[in-house]
């Protein structure tokens, strides 16, 4: 994992963020902490010049419209060009025929370096389907399931595949066998903050992009990362009522989800920028 994080800090990339809008800054944020450097531009008549000058582009579809679609197209293209690893975060991809129309065609296209999605997204991407849930997970499985649709999306579009949840799994491409892993760890409290899925991306395409020798080693210590900031913010909160250990007596003393935001971004700058 040391190694990884040294070439991030080392290398400071700079990272094309077409993101969220409700999460944006919170994006901006963890790859500040954790030694990257977002730009967030959106107009297709910049995304050239923008995406050329970058070391990775962050692709997140969770909050479309026509303009944002067609700047991913130009900046995907551009990033392809030039070998610019590439991270698309499937975000609701299921919710409508709008999303999964571009996401089908993006990759009929473009190679993506990183699919990322929860299980629900990454269904309905092989099945050309529908979510249910929106962008929340309405599948459930078990672990063989996932880890052999994990391997089969990887095989498909030659690529690393993250499939989130409560626990997280990694697959790779690879000739000679299926290589898929798990990695555990995080807290309840990171379902109570609307973002942390948009930030593991930003982290997966910062340490890709300093790390484009070995994109999965890569991908699975961002993952590591998230799951161990998550744990370090809940024991920075730990004198504190959480949240989700509200009752009636201590509810005047209790913070919650704003701040657990906060300290995962802090806990993500102790393991990614303070000397270890």
């Amino acid at each position: 994992m040391d190694k990884y994080i040294e070439n991030l800090r080392t290398k400071s990339p700079l990272i094309h963020n077409i993101t969220n809008m409700v999460t944006i800054n919170d994006v901006a944020n963890i790859e500040l902490a954790c030694g990257a450097r977002p730009i967030m531009a959106m107009a297709p008549q910049e995304m050239e010049e923008v995406t050329g000058i970058c070391d990775g582009l962050n692709l997140n579809i969770g909050t479309p419209s026509e303009e944002r679609f067609e700047a991913m197209r130009i900046a995907a293209r551009t990033a392809q060009k030039k070998g610019i690893p590439i991270t698309l975060d499937l975000v609701g991809v299921g919710v409508s025929r709008f999303r999964m129309d571009f996401v089908q065609s993006l990759l009929s296209e473009i190679k993506i370096d990183v699919i990322k999605g929860n299980l629900s997204e990454i269904k309905a991407v092989m099945e050309h389907g529908h979510c249910e849930g929106g962008v929340e997970v309405t599948d459930e499985a078990d672990d063989a399931y996932i880890m052999k649709l994990a391997c089969a999306v990887a095989e498909k579009f030659d690529c690393v595949v993250v499939i989130t949840g409560e626990t997280d799994y990694i697959a790779g491409a690879d000739v000679e066998k299926e290589h898929v892993e798990s990695v555990t760890g995080g807290h309840p409290m990171m379902k109570k903050v609307t973002g942390t899925g948009c930030q593991l991306s930003g982290l997966i395409c910062s340490f890709v992009a300093a790390n484009t020798d070995d994109k999965f080693g890569a991908v699975k210590t961002a993952m590591q990362c998230m799951k161990q900031a998550g744990e370090l913010a809940a024991d920075d909160m730990s004198g504190h009522e959480l949240e989700t250990e509200r009752t009636t007596a201590t509810r005047h003393h209790m913070i919650g989800n704003a701040t657990y935001r906060d300290r995962i971004i802090d806990a993500v700058y102790r393991i990614c920028c303070e000397p270890h």
